[in-house]
């Protein structure tokens, strides 16, 4: 099915002007793309972010668009500024799909996109996923040096708490390499959504919890500890996390989600709180620490 993507260039001031305009024209489906509130929403965030990508912040002005069946043209748009383009249903819902393929990692783990046919014939524990939701998919360094070490370390029975857990990847993963029980948090509540969907995705069951790690004493309190602990969060969160860490972690953490740059900065922070880096891993500048 062909469909006509309409987009009216204007400027943040004038974003409700021009939805209230095209709503009244009976465009109501909108797709509303505003640098301005990028940058705010990266300065409010700064805390967990590692680094924005800098064509984010050099974007400006806005932008409002729609669809209409076919390719036609739109009514009521005179004297707005706007370009349009014909696209296929296929090409924004299916075409994607092609650049996922099932990941083998480690010599346990299997990240399966649910769309592609299973191929497993060394038994590995596979992770069901649709990577169009996720916001983890192993195919990132920080999230793959991560499975790696749960892929050798993970016991049948452990506990495990997942700290940044996106889309419960490395939770969910736990559980079907045979622990016993996972926590999840996220301080984003529809990364804790995706999280609960990919666990029920894969036949399991999972904790999650949404909250600040800095800020929330009582979300610490709650999960507990556990024997693995996965941070897979940013330096500047880990380092004065270290000692609640400490606590929760009572057997191993693996840190990661840092810039290898920053590596040595996190152990010693981590050191200082008592803990003793054992082994680090490094992948196309990040660096994942084993913790003990």
């Amino acid at each position: 099915m062909k469909w006509t993507k309409f987009t009216v260039k204007t400027t943040h001031d004038e974003i409700d002007a021009v939805c209230a305009r095209l709503a009244a024209l009976g465009y109501d489906q909108l797709e509303i793309e505003d640098a301005e509130e990028i940058r705010r929403f990266i300065e409010r965030e700064k805390p967990f972010w590692q680094l924005a990508d800098e064509g984010l912040l050099e974007k400006s002005g806005a932008s409002v668009s729609f669809y209409v069946d076919g390719d036609g043209g739109a009514e009521g748009l005179d004297g707005l500024d706007f370009t349009r383009a014909v696209v296929c249903e296929e090409d924004w819902i299916d075409n994607w799909k092609r650049y996922y393929k099932p990941i083998k990692i480690g010599a346990r783990i299997l990240i399966q996109p649910e769309w592609e046919p299973l191929d497993n014939p060394e038994g590995r524990a596979v992770f069901w996923c649709d990577p169009g939701v996720s916001f983890g998919t192993g195919t990132h360094a920080t999230t793959r040096l991560c499975l790696e070490l749960l892929d050798r370390l993970v016991k049948p029975g452990d506990t495990v708490i997942d700290l940044g857990c996106g889309s419960g990847i490395l939770s969910v993963t736990a559980l079907l390499l045979g622990a016993g029980s996972a926590f999840a948090a996220d301080i984003d509540g529809h990364a804790c959504d995706i999280a609960l969907r990919n666990a029920g995705r894969n036949g399991l069951a999972l904790t999650v919890e949404r909250g600040n790690l800095l800020e929330d004493a009582g979300l610490w309190e709650r999960m507990g500890s556990a024997d693995i602990v996965c941070a897979n969060l940013v330096a500047d969160l880990i380092c004065p996390l270290a000692r609640r860490l400490r606590a929760a972690a009572a057997g191993c953490l693996i840190a990661s989600g840092i810039l290898s740059e920053r590596a040595g900065e996190v152990g010693a922070a981590l050191g200082g709180a008592g803990f003793e880096v054992v082994e680090r891993l490094d992948s196309e500048g990040w660096a994942a620490l084993r913790c003990m």
